[in-house]
């Protein structure tokens, strides 16, 4: 019996941090948006964990690259998420469906969620404008 309060116990604690990581993971891609129609791609690196910033591709200039073809970001949707703690890293992905002035696209993120506040590590965007 006690066994089965302490599951039901921790299943609800997950769910709190589960609502309070997507808020957060939400406003930090809602951010992101911001600057990325106000050309702040180098803002947005900045604020990116190392994973973004010693990667193989500059992600400043993917940004802009990106924003450039896909155009003004308009809207977006949250279609799925993982909420992911494995010895203490604590990661957040979450899947939109977004709309640019060029056409829709898929957009995965990626953050780190340590101390409760989102860091971008992982960014991937698909859209059939990107290949115009």
């Amino acid at each position: 019996m006690r066994f089965a309060t302490l599951l039901v116990a921790a299943a609800a604690l997950a769910g709190c941090s589960m609502g309070q990581d997507m808020s957060a993971a939400d406003s930090a891609v809602a951010d992101f948006h911001a600057k990325l129609n106000a050309g702040q791609f180098k803002a947005i690196t900045d604020a990116s964990g190392p994973e973004i910033k010693t990667g193989s591709v500059d992600f400043t200039q993917l940004i802009a690259a990106v924003h450039t073809k896909l155009g003004t970001f308009r809207s977006t949707s949250r279609q799925g998420f993982n909420d992911n703690i494995n010895n203490g890293d604590h990661t957040f992905t979450a899947s939109y469906a977004s709309v640019y002035s060029t056409g829709p696209a898929t957009e995965n993120f990626v953050y780190r969620l340590n101390g409760g506040k989102p860091v971008l590590i992982g960014y991937h965007v698909e859209s059939a404008a990107l290949l115009k």
